[in-house]
């Protein structure tokens, strides 16, 4: 395309991909400039990376889309969760009755399946009310291992291998360790959903590593991957791939807002038969939503 660029002549910038050394594909703001060197005239074709550019865009895109669906949703939620308390209240109530064992079993399934409702709304809720997180100093190798060992039974069962690789001079961040765990605890449930489903069983690849102001966990599977069209719908709200019933699509949108409320970033790196990679991102001190990476954006600009 550079080519046919050059034989209309010298003309705007236009956005582009190129493969990178390493093999990925990389975006980029692709320009020419003439010059004349000893007589002769040259074209000097200008590519520059706009990889973070691309990704501040989007996430731009996903914050105004999650705020209105945000406020949809707690409309929503509010209206079922007044009958939904009735209904679980009344169905404790008659659980404490003398019934019979037939009525009895049909209250509990009522009670049941009104609680799994509740937590559907709960879920809804969370994603909208946006609550401040209550931040402290926390070590995240140790929330990851928390995590990992309240799925070690199931990991077992489903033949999911783990391979952590921790840095051992992680710095402290200041964050709310039970959100936090909210978010790890998420990602791994899907590695190991998706790699099972996938071929009965998965090796998921845990990193943590310090980098300039900030630390980066990353969760690598070897499960089916990502289609390239699904990978910027992930934290959509109400957005699954999985079969009716086996998930909200409420999942990643909540990480996405813990993870932006700690003032990082979540993304995921994927390609359909390549398994599936999500990074988490957080500044080593407590800096408020956005702040990290404004930031960062200056650094890098200048």
């Amino acid at each position: 395309r550079f080519a046919e660029h050059v034989k209309k002549g010298h003309g705007a910038d236009y956005d582009g991909e190129i493969i990178m050394k390493d093999g990925t594909v990389a975006p980029v703001s692709i320009g020419d400039s003439l010059l004349t060197i000893g007589g002769r005239r040259l074209i000097l074709g200008l590519f520059h990376d706009i990889t973070e550019h691309r990704r501040m865009q989007e996430r731009l895109v996903i914050a105004d889309r999650l705020a209105s669906i945000g406020e949809l949703a707690a409309g929503i939620a509010h209206e079922l969760n007044n009958p939904l308390t009735g209904v679980i209240g009344f169905a404790e109530m008659l659980l404490e009755e003398n019934v019979s064992d037939d009525a009895r079993e049909k209250i509990a399934i009522i009670h049941h399946e009104a609680r799994r409702t509740a937590e559907v709304v709960g879920n809804l809720l969370t994603f909208a009310r946006k609550h401040k997180p209550s931040k402290r100093p926390v070590n995240v190798n140790g929330i990851i291992a928390a995590v990992l060992r309240l799925r070690a039974y199931e990991q077992k069962v489903n033949n999911i291998k783990i391979e952590t690789h921790f840095a051992p001079d992680l710095p402290e961040i200041v964050a709310d360790s039970f959100q936090l765990q909210q978010v790890f605890l998420n990602i791994v449930i899907n590695a190991e959903f998706f790699m099972t489903e996938a071929h009965g069983k998965g090796v998921l690849v845990i990193t943590s590593e310090k980098m300039d102001g900030f630390i980066r966990v990353t969760f690598t599977d070897d499960g089916p991957g990502i289609p390239e069209e699904n990978t910027r719908k992930l934290f959509d709200p109400f957005f699954t791939t999985k079969k009716a019933g086996k998930g909200t699509g409420l999942g990643l949108s909540i990480c996405h807002g813990i993870v932006a409320e700690h003032g990082g970033r979540i993304y995921a790196e994927s390609g359909l038969g390549k398994g599936a990679t999500f990074i988490i991102e957080l500044p080593e001190g407590a800096r408020s939503n956005g702040e990290m990476w404004i930031e960062y954006e200056k650094n890098s600009a200048g």
